[in-house]
């Protein structure tokens, strides 16, 4: 707990100190942080087709209505006796906020049932509630806060998702945010404390129908972060950035007939650059030092090299190219092993090719090495994607993705390996 106490003092003292000198500064902030020499395909605005906003009171709300199928070749995540099912998903979304001229009130919601139309066991809810607020205290100084509850499940082919059981564990999410933010013409400060609550429902065995106890997830995750940004010019800034956690598991795990302790604190320190140059690339990258620490010796420690950053490069204007990277520590969900280092890379292309109609396609490798354990798990992501706006109301996305896993070690469970086909389109419609 001593990293996010002492975070988050320095963030106190520091946005004390900026609220009693944000009034004299503020009138070029946007000349140095604005991002618009090159407007990326998905971002640009389509007024011709684009769904409108819907007033209610003081809000202006997006809402969406979907209806879609997708064919899944693997539902179980198996190297032999592969099942397929057609899953149809239907649900909404709404996202509302306010359109006053200082302060702000959002909320965002969202209900999906995700039903298998032969394997049922399949089937579950995603359910997502949030709320949050800006209180604008002067023209460069605000204050936030954020809560939200989640229901999902795991899906099979995550790292964290299991196999051998009957059905995806089911979990549920709750927590709470309080943000302070500063920006002048030059100087942004961003600072964030928070909590998480997860807990996961048991699940069986398959063939023996034995309980599958999930009780030794349940935690409890206090975080604080903070990021301090100096403009160089309009076109870059640096910065440096940390965040600090404490996990606090709600029980011990008994491995060699001992009480273990899950229980972690980390730290990651790092800095990098935020830019848009004339040669048509923007992005933002940052390489540090993360750290995480066991209370229990029976598990280990993890340090190494931070990395977390996005590219966008655009060769026209009908064409956007981004990568993405990033490095850091992953509660992976596995009995004897609560951490693996997780990098992620990969790469995206969105072409308009007419004003309503966007074609993607995107390739991302994950790997996973987990620290207790002789294992490492290598998924491959391909995916192709197609966006037609029909109207203002009506839009259609279809994709294609193929998904590779393979896990190498002494210590791999289940299905070493495995591949799966989707294909899906899904009917999103605007009121």
């Amino acid at each position: 707990m001593n990293h996010v106490k002492k975070l988050c003092l320095l963030t106190v003292a520091g946005g004390s100190l900026v609220a009693g000198t944000a009034m004299a500064q503020g009138q070029g902030a946007d000349n140095y942080y604005s991002r618009n020499k090159y407007e990326a395909v998905k971002d640009r605005r389509q007024p011709e087709f684009d769904p409108e906003p819907l007033r209610l009171g003081t809000f202006l709300v997006d809402a969406t209505a979907v209806l879609g199928a997708t064919y899944n070749s693997n539902v179980y995540a198996q190297d032999t006796n592969e099942e397929s099912d057609v899953i149809v998903r239907i649900g909404g979304e709404a996202v509302g906020r306010t359109d006053w001229n200082v302060h702000q009130v959002g909320f965002d919601v969202s209900a999906y049932q995700n039903e298998y139309l032969d394997l049922s066991d399949e089937s579950a809810p995603s359910l997502y509630a949030g709320v949050n607020g800006r209180l604008d205290v002067t023209r460069d100084f605000s204050l936030g806060a954020r809560a939200f509850a989640d229901q999902s499940v795991l899906q099979r082919y995550d790292p964290a998702g299991l196999g051998g059981l009957e059905k995806p564990i089911e979990y549920t999410a709750a927590g709470a945010e309080v943000s302070a933010n500063y920006a002048n013409d030059r100087f942004r400060w961003a600072n964030a404390v928070g909590v998480r609550d997860y807990n996961y429902k048991d699940g069986r065995i398959i063939g023996s129908g034995a309980v599958s106890d999930q009780d030794f997830r349940d935690n409890e995750d206090t975080y604080a972060r903070s990021r301090l940004t100096y403009a160089v010019s309009p076109d870059l800034a640096v910065f440096v950035q940390g965040t600090a956690h404490d996990t606090s598991f709600d029980t011990t795990q008994i491995i060699g007939g001992l009480p273990r302790s899950r229980d972690s604190k980390g730290y990651t320190i790092a800095a990098g650059v935020d830019f848009e140059l004339q040669s048509l690339i923007r992005g933002d990258v940052a390489l540090g030092y993360l750290n995480e620490d066991k209370k229990d010796n029976y598990f280990s420690d993890v340090d190494g090299v931070s990395v977390d950053g996005r590219i966008q490069w655009f060769p026209s204007r009908l064409t956007t190219v981004t990568f993405t990277g990033s490095r850091r520590v992953s509660d992976t969900g596995i009995f004897e092993a609560p951490s693996a280092l997780a990098t992620n890379y990969g790469a995206e292309i969105d072409h308009e090719l007419r004003r309503n109609l966007i074609l993607s396609a995107q390739v991302t490798f994950s790997d996973f090495d987990y620290q207790e354990i002789d294992r490492t798990d290598e998924i491959t992501n391909y995916r192709v994607a197609a966006t037609y706006k029909m109207n203002k109301r009506l839009h259609i996305d279809a994709f294609a993705r193929h998904l590779d896993w393979d896990s190498n070690g002494a210590n791999v469970a289940f299905v070493p390996s495995y591949g799966i086909d989707m294909v899906g389109v899904e009917f999103r419609f605007h009121p």
